[in-house]
């Protein structure tokens, strides 16, 4: 694969590489995309967190009387999801 940079980004991996933060550009395109990847996916949440926000939702929906029409919650966050 080629890529193509301004010369300002080609100085700046030069220097990244000469300074030890990296070893090759590879590593350096590689560390970018992780990066990329965990500021911009939704943050997985664990099983613990998703039954106090189900038992939460379940507590708001029962407080205040919330009629869901045959639906069930179940079915409404899978469909918010789907969004």
């Amino acid at each position: 694969m080629t890529i193509n940079v301004k010369p300002e980004t080609e100085q700046l991996v030069q220097k990244e590489i000469q300074s030890g933060h990296f070893r090759s550009v590879d590593e350096i395109i590689v560390e970018g995309v992780q990066a990329w990847r965990e500021k911009h996916q939704p943050k997985a949440i664990g099983s613990e967190e998703r039954r106090n926000a189900v038992a939460q939702a379940l507590a708001f929906a029962k407080e205040k009387a919330i009629l869901l029409d045959g639906i069930s919650l179940k079915e409404l966050i899978h469909e918010g999801h789907r969004l």
